[in-house]
């Protein structure tokens, strides 16, 4: 069987593409965690996590092995610049998704923050998960068609828009519940938000990088 080496660039591209595989993985994972914790589902909470943990791993490894061909590569520097941006921005959503995870999970909410959250939250991993589709079609299209690439990143930041606004209503209505709910809880579940808030600025942050990247191709 005869094989054909790759070249660096589409070994590159397939890297990044792998990623947008498993941070999909890794969102879906991470709104079956939530299901779990508002059902009061140990075992699905704790084999999220474990499915969480694996996947941003894999996705810390596939970050260096990426660097490792940027750097090693005879790439014009724009280039190598922008594909560090994405490569960084993807490593960033994998790692709020492992913060988001153990936010939500290092001790239970109070009930009735969890009752009065439940359809807000999961409306936001809903937009989080199309997010995640879009993230992994875009990367699918960065090397044979940038342009559409880039239409898909324009999805993706309508639906960061569509994550503030929810998470501006989460943070309110949990504020709205200070006097009701005990003070670890507000702080846990503030946090939660605003990991939740991060994964959508940092796939918003990769979709910059192929606009970047777009303008470097250009010139």
């Amino acid at each position: 069987m005869i094989k054909f080496k790759l070249n660096k660039e589409e070994e590159l591209f397939i890297k990044l593409v792998k990623i947008g595989e498993d941070l999909k993985v890794a969102c879906g994972s991470l709104r079956q965690l939530f299901v779990g914790v508002l059902n009061n589902e140990e075992d699905t909470v704790n084999s999220n996590i474990v499915k969480i943990k694996t996947v941003t791993e894999r996705i810390a490894m596939s970050r260096e092995e990426t660097l490792s061909i940027i750097y090693g590569g005879a790439f014009l520097p724009d280039f190598k610049e922008a594909i560090v941006m994405l490569t960084q921005a993807l490593y960033q959503t994998s790692a709020a998704i492992k913060d988001a995870a153990r936010a939500v999970s290092s001790r239970k909410p109070a009930e009735k923050c969890l009752i009065n959250l439940r359809e807000s939250i999961l409306s936001y991993l809903s937009t989080i998960d199309e997010a995640s589709e879009r993230l992994e079609d875009m990367l699918s299209k960065l090397s044979n068609d940038i342009n559409e690439a880039l239409k898909v990143g324009k999805e993706i930041q309508m639906l960061e828009r569509s994550g503030d606004e929810l998470k501006d209503m989460l943070i309110s209505r949990l504020y709205s519940m200070e006097k009701d709910i005990d003070l670890i809880t507000i702080l846990q579940m503030r946090d939660v938000i605003f990991f939740l808030d991060d994964i959508l600025d940092f796939m918003e942050d990769a979709t910059l990088s192929i606009e970047v990247l777009y303008a470097t191709l250009k010139s």
